[in-house]
């Protein structure tokens, strides 16, 4: 049953990536179906609900990211969105806020071959990515940097844990990370998209701006590129 579970996760997960919310949303609805609880996962479920115009639905699992996992700033910042799209701008509003105030407050390798030291960095990643989907984020920071300390040009990686270092409320050091892994990829979607609401949070609207519309220039149908954009038009931190 654990091994359905991840798979369906990690199924789920890519779909959502690739922009596939049709078949993100069919597993992502077995594994609520069996009663697991993740954050991260109704924090998706809640996006792909907005993207099709379900409203209520949206705001009721995104209620539900944020219940699981109070400082989940990123399902925070996609439930202002929504509720500005409903029109209660000051639910918005005081959403943006308290996510803002919660960000404020918060292996020797020598000799082995590079395939060995690559399988040793994924090993670290993927139970820094089990830690994450929990929530637990302190614990996830560490085993990234365990990975990078073993292959530092692993871009993938190093976006994860600008992203970790964000949802853990130090959006700056996410943004160094984030800056890292741009150098290494300067057209890295996932890392232009994480860069972007990292700067969103320290309320620099504009590189937020640029690097969201460089990756929607990259791919036009980006669309978490999009959504972010639309917490710009809408003005929800004035």
């Amino acid at each position: 049953m654990i091994k359905l579970k991840s798979n369906l996760y990690w199924l789920g997960k890519e779909a959502y990536i690739n922009n596939d919310y049709d078949a993100a949303m069919e597993y992502f609805s077995e594994i609520i179906k069996e009663g697991y609880e993740f954050a991260d996962v109704y924090n998706m479920v809640g996006i792909i609900h907005h993207d099709n115009g379900k409203f209520d639905k949206a705001v009721q699992a995104l209620e539900k990211a944020i219940k699981l996992n109070p400082k989940y700033t990123d399902a925070s910042l996609n439930l202002a969105v929504i509720y500005n799209d409903m029109g209660q701008l000051e639910k918005a509003r005081k959403i943006y806020a308290k996510a803002k105030q919660i960000v404020k407050e918060e292996t020797t390798t020598d000799g082995l071959d590079p395939f060995s030291l690559g399988k040793l960095s994924n090993l670290h990643a993927n139970l820094a990515d089990i830690y994450y989907a929990h929530g637990i984020y302190k614990e996830a920071i560490k085993e990234y940097q365990k990975a990078l300390a073993l292959s530092p040009d692993f871009v993938d990686i190093r976006t994860k844990l600008g992203i970790a270092l964000r949802e853990s409320g130090k959006p700056r050091e996410s943004i160094e990370e984030l800056e890292k892994a741009l150098a290494l990829k300067p057209d890295y979607t996932q890392a232009l998209l994480a860069i972007g609401l990292s700067h969103y949070i320290e309320e620099n609207i504009e590189e937020a701006k640029k690097y969201w519309e460089k990756a929607l220039k990259q791919n036009p149908d980006e669309k978490r590129a999009k959504f972010y954009l639309q917490m710009i038009e809408a003005d929800i931190i004035s």
